[in-house]
């Protein structure tokens, strides 16, 4: 009989589980986690297949140092059918395409899925993808046994390129819940008092509702939480390193900075980097609604019901798979108010097709030998979260700034508001030239 492999677990991408300090010297190491929902699905992805027995590839260890150190390799590195521009925002793939090649352990890559902006699934999508992505794909395909999807549209996608081990299996950070959802779902207030809002729009979509949801936040008076590094990151943990080109960056992002500026006077706005103390804050609202994935799966792993907007085919894609309530960003009313979104908050389909969707993704765990952490009655044997480093937990649970900090923000957007955006634009290709040769020496 051989002994099972010992050996850790190597996950391919996991940003810090404690969180990151707030300090100057994190900064820049901070600012690469653009989307720090990465937190969610990658939390989830680490547990579910190796209990507390893994580490986090950096993306500087090699391939030959991998295979002496580990037992098998997981990746859970989605939006990676990235079709242009996406295909171009940092994410080495020629890079990583060389290492998964080179791996003699299992390799296993389970959270596949589209980057895209737009709402409607098209039957021609794997044609804009470029050569280089394809080949990535072609090699993640190869090297691991099945590759688990988001979604059936990720999967569709991948079998247009020829990729048939493609297996929609949902994105892990729902199943953090194990084989069942939480009954407290399905009761949805009827007058919530305590309510957040989850949206952003780091791609900066001009189809964005995100002004409007910022309005009705500092009118009802709702907490908003943030989970792209920007403007309000840099207000609540870096005051000092804020830029005009920040500034230029949030009117794009936001369009309109005024209810920005007004929660954040009424110290409304959050942002995490550790999922333990998003999720208890968000255990902590009646009521949560947004266009953020993973800035709702925290709720609903708390059991406080949270109505999903799907602002593009991504969110689409992993609320139908799961049958969660969501509406289409492009159908919401002109004027929006909480009654709309608590309307059609109904968990009821979302239970059954839970289950299903979670004893599937469970067999394909035993089916590969990935089910470590996996009672026999499919329950997670040890459900851990995520100990909060003490200084991220002192500065995340409780913002920390001063009103002049607030009041010099609104002195630097008068000043940006007589800059144009030609001017901004022009200044910042200094930068992306100055990126672009970065970006071309990784690996090298």
């Amino acid at each position: 009989m051989i002994a099972a492999d010992s050996r850790p677990t190597l996950i391919g991408y996991l940003p810090p589980p404690g969180g990151i300090k707030k300090t100057g010297a994190n900064y820049q190491y901070h600012s690469q986690f653009i989307n720090i929902g990465d937190i969610v699905y990658a939390h989830a992805g680490a547990m579910l297949t190796a209990g507390r027995n893994f580490e986090i590839w950096n993306f500087r260890m090699t391939a030959e140092e991998v295979n002496e150190k580990y037992s098998r390799v997981v990746f859970f590195i989605p939006c990676r059918i990235a079709p242009p521009p996406y295909d171009r925002d940092g994410y080495p793939y020629e890079y990583v395409t060389r290492f998964i090649e080179k791996l003699k352990i299992p390799f296993f890559s389970l959270g596949e899925s589209i980057q895209a902006t737009d709402f409607d699934y098209t039957s021609d999508f794997h044609r804009s993808l470029s050569a280089e992505v394809v080949r990535y794909l072609e090699v993640v395909a190869d090297r691991s046994p099945v590759v688990g999807t988001r979604g059936y549209y990720s999967a569709e996608v991948l079998n247009n390129l020829g990729v048939k081990n493609a297996i929609p299996l949902g994105c892990p950070s729902l199943y953090l819940n194990g084989p069942s959802l939480r009954p407290s779902l399905l009761d949805v207030p009827i007058k919530p008092e305590k309510v957040a809002v989850c949206y952003s729009n780091y791609q900066g979509n001009l189809h964005s509702r995100i002004d409007d949801f910022l309005r009705l936040a500092d009118k009802n008076n709702y907490y908003y939480v943030e989970q792209v590094f920007g403007l309000l990151a840099q207000v609540l943990y870096y005051p000092g390193k804020l830029k005009g080109g920040d500034i230029y960056a949030a009117r794009r992002f936001y369009k309109d900075l005024a209810p920005v500026v007004e929660l954040l006077k009424k110290k409304r706005v959050r942002y995490f980097t550790n999922y333990t103390l998003w999720k208890d804050f968000l255990g902590t609202m009646d009521f949560v609604f947004g266009a953020r994935m993973h800035g709702l799966t925290p709720a609903v792993h708390a059991g406080k019901p949270a109505m999903f907007i799907a602002h593009d085919s991504r969110v689409r894609e992993m609320c139908e798979f799961f049958s969660l309530p969501f509406v289409a960003e492009h159908e919401l009313p002109a004027s929006l108010d909480i009654d709309f979104f608590l309307s059609r908050c109904d968990y009821s389909a979302a239970f059954s097709r839970y289950q299903d969707a979670y004893s599937g993704f469970v067999s394909t765990l035993r089916a590969h030998g990935l089910n470590g952490n996996i009672g026999a009655d499919d329950a997670i044997l040890d459900s851990w979260s995520p100990v909060p480093d003490d200084d991220v937990r002192s500065e995340e649970q409780v913002p920390h700034y001063l009103t002049e900090e607030i009041a010099n923000l609104e002195q630097q957007i008068d000043i940006c508001a007589g800059v144009s955006d030609e001017s901004f634009i022009r200044l910042g290709q200094v930068s992306d030239i100055s990126q672009q040769w970065y970006l071309s020496r990784i690996g090298q």
